[in-house]
């Protein structure tokens, strides 16, 4: 089968005459008649024309896809095409209204021109059904799919683009989906960089195509983290001062406690909490007869507060924090994630 070329025909316009009554300037894509013949002459340039050959008939529509008349071609040389002159009638009628004719070797083309225009799924769903076989199947199936793809394109949420490759699985458009479904179910999780937040990221969307970028930035984060016993920053929290730390503990309550100065808690020492209620969650662990009672988590980290709001008393948790105080002789951990068990 021959490649299906369109070409636009031009008249009167930036004319560049190559010999006195013979035609004009060659256009990427077309051709502008000259004023006197109705030869025409066709660049390969841009254009795929190496399948074409002599006697070949190329058809010639309007800009809405109109049939108009058709021409044959006389010779083929290295660079250019020529044709059998236009008919009289359509030369004048290009010149006296410089209108644009498009040509192609596909009798359907006209038919994909109109489909175009109307610019419908169901225009381009007809061309489909009518032409099978034809070389612009392919293209007319590329923009009716991008028309299925484009209300959930626009929604532009992963739900809407995942129910979209359940539903469309041969779309054109399914990778490309598939692909933004998977980009905007990672972003916020990333964008959290916790490690938490990955491990939900995994299990929850374990199909997703950065699923194995969110396990490499698990085991990145994970070597921040120095493993310590709560026992160990509970007795000795100066020798480990700014340090990130890993450990795991029992949750034993989430309540506004050591947040509150300059006097907090009955046994402790007056003292002015470096940390506040209002910007500050705060909540204490045990592990054995330990406790730790000045665990913060910044109000500003929504899912991380709802994480130990979701949490029970008693559940097992491994704590990732940083110590920032030792302020009456006990840990002050800044607490940047929390993992249940």
């Amino acid at each position: 089968m021959t490649r299906a070329i369109s070409i636009c025909i031009v008249s009167l316009l930036s004319l560049v005459l190559i010999t006195p009554g013979v035609y004009g300037e060659v256009m990427r894509g077309g051709a502008t008649l000259s004023s006197v013949s109705p030869v025409i002459k066709i660049s390969r340039e841009g254009n795929s024309l190496d399948s074409l050959v002599e006697g070949e008939i190329l058809y010639i529509f309007t800009e809405t896809g109109e049939p108009v008349s058709h021409i044959i071609i006389k010779d083929i040389s290295s660079e250019v095409i020529h044709s059998e002159p236009l008919p009289d009638a359509v030369a004048r009628q290009i010149r006296e209204t410089r209108s644009i004719m498009i040509f192609s070797n596909l009798r359907e083309y006209g038919d994909f021109i109109q489909a175009f225009i109307d610019g419908s799924m169901d225009s381009f769903s007809d061309f489909i059904t009518r032409y099978p076989d034809s070389e612009l199947r392919e293209e007319a199936q590329r923009i009716f799919d991008g028309l299925v793809y484009r209300p959930f394109k626009i929604q532009g949420t992963h739900q809407a683009l995942d129910e979209f490759a359940k539903k469309y699985p041969d779309n054109f458009y399914f990778s490309r989906a598939l692909k933004r479904r998977d980009d905007l179910q990672y972003i916020p999780v990333e964008a959290a960089d916790r490690i938490s937040e990955y491990r939900w990221f995994i299990s929850t969307y374990s199909e997703n195509t950065r699923v194995g970028e969110a396990k490499g930035r698990i085991r990145e984060l994970l070597s921040l983290y120095e493993g310590v016993t709560l026992e160990e920053i509970a007795r000795y929290p100066r020798s480990r001062m700014g340090q990130r730390v890993k450990f795991s503990s029992y949750l034993h309550s989430a309540l506004p406690i050591y947040v509150e100065g300059p006097s907090v808690g009955r046994k402790t020492a007056q003292f002015k909490s470096p940390r506040n209620s209002t910007e500050y969650f705060n909540f204490q662990v045990v592990e054995k007869e330990i406790t730790l009672w000045r665990l913060f988590i910044n109000r500003e980290d929504e899912n991380l507060v709802n994480t130990i709001l979701e949490l029970k008393k008693g559940d097992h948790i491994l704590v990732y924090g940083v110590i920032f105080d030792f302020l009456g002789g006990a840990p002050w951990i800044d607490v940047n994630d929390i993992e249940k068990y």
